[in-house]
């Protein structure tokens, strides 16, 4: 397996949780997760298979999986992928669990702490610049290559920190899923990990003359059933989370102050400006007009 100087693997003392750096430029093997499991690519890509899902982990995203999870990786490089592994221990992530939750007891959140621990737990794929985990991630990366980490850094404070943002980012998972009526936990983490496509997919084209069925489409769903689970998901229809995100993007390119308000409603994809104008004050209390004065005072 080739390597390169980066390498660097450290256990706690206890050997319960690791910090791997490595640089790698071919690997298949078989892959059983331990304990709770990071897989995160700071450049090039990583290929995993885990639980029947495919997923290409490239630069800047990660992979996470608890001991329930099982597959392979898959690297073939000309220059080597290099990525972080950390392996968190059960007995770390209940401990914090417990004080996130219920911060008068050291007894962890059942309901939480099985979600971590068991099938419920939704094994995927993350973007660093959309999540707490993600962040620290790339900040622990940059300093490693810069070569301010030493093995002396990684103790059990390190990965306090990582599982307090883990718990951070997955209370809202955790709750979108109790939120999806299946009896099944596969069947949940299914539908979720299509709602989040469609999601993903209304974000990249919203300002175009979009329709709820293509989204629907783009993630295998009919569009009803898309429409039923992205407002149990997210707490608002498909329909509705559209118009705020042209509404949140109308604000700000109206603060920038360089286009009138009738370019913004079509930039934004409105009827007409009264429509806009409509939206606009609904949204945020304050007519486009009048949020626009504010700046010149």
């Amino acid at each position: 397996m080739p390597t390169s100087p980066l390498n660097l693997l450290v256990y706690t003392s206890d050997k319960r949780s690791l910090i791997d750096f490595s640089s790698i430029s071919e690997l298949s093997s078989p892959l059983k997760f331990r304990n709770f499991s990071i897989k995160y690519v700071s450049n090039g890509c990583e290929e995993y298979s885990v639980n029947g899902n495919k997923y290409s982990v490239t630069n800047g995203q990660y992979l996470l999986a608890n001991h329930s999870a099982e597959g392979a990786v898959e690297i073939e490089s000309r220059v080597p992928v290099r990525g972080i592994c950390i392996d968190l221990s059960h007995e770390i992530l209940s401990e914090v669990t417990a004080s996130y939750r219920r911060p008068d007891t050291f007894h962890p959140d059942p309901a939480l702490d099985k979600f971590f621990k068991g099938n419920d737990f939704l094994e995927n794929k993350y973007s660093s610049d959309e999540t707490i985990l993600g962040q620290y991630l790339k900040k622990i990366d940059r300093e490693f290559t810069a070569g301010q980490l030493s093995s002396g850094d990684f103790t059990n404070e390190f990965y306090f920190n990582i599982a307090e943002n883990i718990i951070a980012d997955h209370i809202p998972v955790y709750k979108q899923l109790q939120n999806i009526p299946s009896v099944k936990s596969v069947t949940r983490k299914d539908l979720l990990r299509r709602i989040n496509s469609g999601k993903a997919y209304i974000d990249a084209n919203y300002l175009c003359v979009i329709d709820i069925k293509d989204a629907a489409s783009y993630c295998c769903l009919s569009e009803y059933h898309f429409f039923r689970l992205f407002r149990k998901v997210f707490g608002i229809s498909p329909y509705q989370y559209v118009i705020r995100k042209r509404l949140f993007h109308a604000r700000s390119v109206l603060s920038e102050k360089q286009l009138a308000i009738s370019d913004v409603a079509v930039l934004t994809g409105f009827a007409n400006v009264s429509a806009f104008s409509k939206s606009f004050r609904k949204q945020f209390g304050i007519a486009p007009s009048s949020f626009i004065d504010s700046f010149k005072s």
